[in-house]
């Protein structure tokens, strides 16, 4: 196995992990309307932020250089910001309106 597939396998298994711990308290914080779909966005989401600075890291010490570093760091982030776009779509329409 290659040094880029194992600094992608590590920030995968660090955004899996923590992703779900990062989903479920924000989540605990504001509740999620949208059912399945939007939680399933919504760990994507918090995934793909939260695995950024680890594939970064490992990428950095198994000596992959600093471009590719960054180009994996900012995939990671697209992602999550696609994934929350979807999310919040999903989202929107489903909050309760909050009669004044």
């Amino acid at each position: 196995m290659d040094n880029m597939t194992l600094a992608l396998l590590i920030g995968l298994g660090f955004a899996l992990v923590l992703g779900a711990l990062t989903a479920r308290s924000s989540a605990r914080r504001s509740k999620i309307y949208g059912g399945t779909l939007a939680h399933v966005f919504h760990y994507i989401g918090a995934a793909g932020a939260v695995g950024v600075l680890p594939t970064v890291l490992a990428s950095l010490i198994l000596g992959q250089g600093f471009l590719r570093a960054v180009v994996m760091g900012l995939s990671f982030m697209a992602v999550g910001l696609i994934a929350l776009v979807l999310f919040a779509m999903i989202e929107h329409p489903a909050r309760p309106k909050l009669s004044p």
